[in-house]
This record gives C-alpha cells, structure tokens and sequence, in this order.
C-alpha cells in the first residue's frame, strides 16, 4: 500500500483490523502503529474501550531513576510547553516501561488532560496506541493523528514523539506533545528532536568517567551545537558514550561503536586529542572528511556519585546537611554540586568567618531603615529572605557568634525571622547546607556552640575526606589540567602527586597545578613546582586564588635571590627570560 495514507482512511483499516484479526498490508513507515494496534489488542482492549473515563487505574511510585529523569528533563519539557502553549498542548515525558514522569498543560485545560498523571502507566494495555509508546518500542520519532490512536476516544487528539537517548543507544523514555486540535505535527517533531538532541548531549557530557569529548559535524558551524555529532572516551581513548547524530554521520549502530578505541574510528585523531578549543579538519577510516574539536573534561571529580545522589535525597525531603572536612576539601563545591540538580532555585550562600560580627547579622537577617548608623534609609533585604523558596548555605558555620545561633535557630524551626531593627515578624522557607571545617560536636562541650541548633542542622552529615586521604588524586589532576589546557605530565609528576602530603588540599593542587602548568614551555609537564625555590609560596596557596600573583612573587623573589639576574631566574625555574620578563614588568 502506498506510505501515505489520508487520514479519513484509518478508521476503516483499523476496524478492519479488529474485526479480522488480519494484520493490513501496509508500508514499513507504520509498522510502530500496526505492532501496537496488536499489543492493544491482545491486551483485550477494543477501539470502543476509555482510558480517559476509567476510574479504575493505579499511580505507580516513581523510583530514584524516575525523579532524576524528571528534574533533568525538565527545562526542555517548559521550552517545548512555552514554544507551543498557545495551541492548547500537553507536554509529557514518559520512561521507557510506559509511566508518566512529568507533565505540564495550562491550567484552564486541567479537565482535559486530566488523565495524564504523574505515576500513570500510558501502555498499550491502559491507553492502546500513542504516540511516545510507539516512540519507546520502536526508538523512532513518531506522529500520530485522529484513528491512528487504537482507542477512538482519542481520535480527536494529534501527538507526536521522540525517543530519549542515554548516549549508549538505550532508549530512557519518550518526549510528547499532544492536544486535541488538528496541529502540524511535523513542526511539533522538529522541536521535539532538538529537545532530544540537547538532552542526550547534556547526558552524555554529565558523565564523570568521560575524560575526552569529540565534537564532529559536516560543517563548522554545528559543532558544539545540539546537532553536532559527540563521542564521549575514558582516559585511554576508548569509546564509552555516542549519541544518535553521531551514529546517523558514521553511519553505525551505537552499541556497534561502544568499546572501539576512538584511532579505529577516525585515522588522524592523535594530534587533534593535544588541543582543544579549536576546529580542525579530521579524516574518517572511510577516507571522508569532517570537522572535529576535542573538548576534556573540565570538572574535577571531588565527590563520588554515590554520596551526591544522598544528598540529592536528603535535600529533596528537606533535610538539612552539614559538609564537614579540612579547608580546601571541597566543601562549597560539593554544596554547588547539590544545587546543580535545582538550577530553577536561588542560591544563597554567605561565608559566616569572612563578615564581621557586628555586620553580620544585618547581612543575614536584614535591617529596616535607620536601624544603626550608616544604615540606608531604606533598609536592605537579608540573605535569608532572599534565601526563600531556594537555599542558603552557611560556609564556615562554625564561626557564627553564639547570639546569631540563637536567631538561626529560630527561622529553622518556624521560618521567621526579624530584620534588624523591624518590629514585623518575616517569613523564609529554604533548603539549608552547611559547612564547617571545625568539631562542632567539641565546640558543643565547650558551650561554644549550642547544642539545638548543632542537632537541628545536622540532618545528614557528610565529611570530605583529605585529599592525602584519598586515591582519585590521579583523576582529580587530571581533571583540574584538563581545565587548564594541560593534558600530559611526566612520571615524575605522577609520583609527586601521588606522593605530596596536600596540605592545602585540593585548592592545593589546583594553585601547584596551575602554576607547573604556566612554568612548562611545552606540552607536558615534567616536574611539579614543590621545590625549594616555591615552597614557601605554596605553603600559602590555600590563602591565594590568583595565579598571576602567586607567579609574580614566586619570580621576583628569585630574581632578588639571583642579584636581578634574568638569565639565571630563567634557568633555575625552568622557564623561558621572556616569561620572567612578562612577570617582572
């Protein structure tokens, strides 16, 4: 039968199909809508069945997986809603066994699609064929319109779908739009698989155990784009992750690619894997040409993936954490980690060592006007109101003055709070995080810390092991030069990493790294800065964030120590007279 079918059609094919039981002779394009109209089928379900008046179903719990497939798939769900609301659409995204993770509709349609529920099982057995189902089963952008739907009840409603990909050639779920107009579905796909393409890039590139990401494309102008080509690699080059556009440019399945090193795909990939931000031309094995741009991974890998997803939990059900650990363990970072999966949420964070005391309670609570000398006649907002509906995040808690404790506490129990100076009482619900490099649990014995407000923070407690402590130092290096543009150092330097006490912890490592990194005039870095002439510039490096000044002293110090000689200072550093130069004017 000819692929296109008028729609008026369908209702006869699929009646047809009922009462026979015989399968219609018709092009492989439907074969996704014929497969479904037999599972509904065998299901016991008939065309004349309702999912929408059925009273009877259940709401299943969503699982971990679900919720964080949710949280991710969000943004683009609110893009595709706001992009096509005014059509009166539903945007839904169910997961690869048929549930309901998310939905979104205008309120002023809630009896329309109030079928559709978080937690709802949308498969062949409950709602017959749709759309995302059909886009689950057979991995393919589908439309569906009018008695295309297995159940007539939805042959009024136009949908269409998209897989989601994992970046390894499994399907998570399927992304839909429906509503009960005739629309352009077509122009509906077109989003709906940029939506997907976006979302499979932003997985594969959340991916911690990927070290080396290849963009690639026909043309330059798409590279990084949502339809650029992307392989993710480990540390040895081997393909773990590739998403669908770079399946369709190689012309392979994923999982045919999946393990091959990156040389078996592409013959002159080794110098373009020792630069980065920069386009150039690469050659395929099939002789063809495209343009590539290797890009390393850039964060530092400073918590496990294991005790993130606690404290995902933890936070979710409201419960307070405390991040305890040595300076430089990475305390704040982990707090921007947690943060990262609420992007929507304001966060507010406060250092309670690095504020005065009798300034700091006007930065956290607030002062109406003439509150204190110098105050602003119209008063300031506190960081704990602006704190309201997001989190706020006490660095270094255990500096806070007892007086303060006391008010702290009380917005943790019953969320208001008064401003300096104000006379009404102000409401503030947030997420809290703290962070103390301190025992509080000693201050507590030492009445230094009230007792109250250390068992009402610590809700979960989470410590950052020292890095000395910790057997990742390799991975973390790693990441921190390939944030510097640096991807190669010597034995020697695997041994000092390996080896050095980290004092300063990871901000150690990163101000040492930084610093070998602008001192090597090639490519790699043969020996870290810990000698004699830098050590006493690293003892303090936990205390200095900037590169150029710990570079500056480091060099004029020498230049000093060699009687200005330039030539010497070059030579004892390792470095070349106009790098010395650079720093010394």
């Amino acid at each position: 039968m000819n692929n296109v079918i008028e729609l008026s059609a369908w209702e006869s094919i699929k009646h047809q199909f009922f009462e026979s039981g015989i399968r219609p002779d018709l092009d492989r394009h439907h074969m996704p809508i014929l497969d479904s109209w037999q599972k509904s089928k065998d299901a016991g379900l008939t065309p004349y069945n309702s999912a929408v008046k059925n009273k009877n179903y259940s709401i299943n719990e969503l699982n971990d997986d679900d919720e964080r497939f949710a949280r991710m798939t969000r943004p683009y769900l609110e893009d595709i809603f706001n992009l096509y609301k005014q059509q009166n659409i539903s945007v839904f995204l169910i997961n690869n066994a048929g549930l309901i993770v998310q939905e979104l509709h205008d309120d002023r349609f809630d009896d329309l699609y109030h079928f559709l529920q978080r937690g709802r099982s949308v498969a062949e057995e409950n709602f017959g064929t749709i759309a995302p189902v059909c886009s689950v089963h057979a991995s393919l952008p589908m439309t569906l319109n009018g008695h295309q739907h297995y159940l007539t009840e939805f042959s009024s409603f136009s949908c269409a779908s998209v897989p989601i990909f994992n970046g390894q050639g499994d399907v998570l779920g399927a992304l839909d739009i429906t509503s009960k107009t005739k629309m352009a579905t077509g122009n509906w796909l077109y989003h709906l698989l940029y939506q997907s393409y976006k979302f499979e890039n932003e997985y594969i590139r959340k991916t911690e155990s990927i070290t080396h990401f290849l963009y690639f494309q026909n043309t330059p102008d798409l590279i990084e784009s949502a339809y650029s080509g992307l392989i993710g690699m480990d540390q040895e080059g081997r393909i773990t992750h590739m998403n669908q556009v770079a399946s369709q440019l190689i012309g392979c399945d994923v999982k045919e690619i999946l393990g091959q090193t990156i040389t078996e795909v592409f013959e002159n990939i080794d110098h373009l894997m020792q630069k980065t931000d920069a386009t150039h031309l690469l050659k395929r094995n099939d002789h063809s040409f495209c343009y590539a741009k290797v890009i390393h991974q850039k964060k530092p890998n400073k918590t496990t993936d294991l005790k993130l997803q606690k404290c995902i939990r933890a936070i979710q059900a409201n419960i307070p954490i405390l991040i305890t650990g040595e300076t430089g363990t990475g305390k704040e970072y982990l707090a921007q980690q947690i943060h990262e999966n609420f992007k929507n949420l304001p966060f507010i964070s406060i250092n309670c060592g690095a504020i005065p005391e009798n300034l700091l309670e006007a930065e956290l609570f607030g002062y109406e006007g003439g509150a204190f000398t110098g105050a602003k006649s119209k008063g300031q907002v506190g960081l704990v109101e602006l704190a309201n509906g997001g989190f706020l995040f006490l660095d270094e808690l255990g500096d806070l003055p007892i007086h303060l404790q006391v008010k702290i506490l009380r917005v943790l129990q019953d969320n208001t709070f008064y401003r300096v100076g104000g006379r009404t009482a102000l409401k503030s619900n947030f997420k809290l995080i703290c962070a103390t490099n301190r025992n509080l649990k000693e201050m507590v014995e030492q009445g230094l810390f009230r007792s109250d407000l250390y068992y009402r923070i610590r809700g979960y407690e989470i410590e950052l092991s020292p890095l000395r402590d910790r057997d990742d130092k390799l991975l973390i290096a790693n990441a921190i030069l390939a944030d510097l543009g640096q991807y190669r150092y010597s034995e020697k330097v695997k041994e000092q990493i390996l080896n050095y006490k980290w004092s300063g912890n990871i901000r150690e490592l990163i101000n040492v790294l930084k610093l070998s990194a602008v001192f090597s005039d090639d490519e790699m870095i043969t020996e870290l800065m810990l000698q004699d002439e830098v050590k006493s510039t690293t003892q303090t490096l936990t205390n200095i964030t900037n590169l150029d000044d710990v570079t500056r002293e480091t060099i004029k110090r020498v230049y000093q120590e060699e009687n200005m000689n330039v030539s010497k200072v070059a030579k004892r550093l390792k470095i070349s007279r106009s790098t010395v130069y650079k720093y010394l004017n």
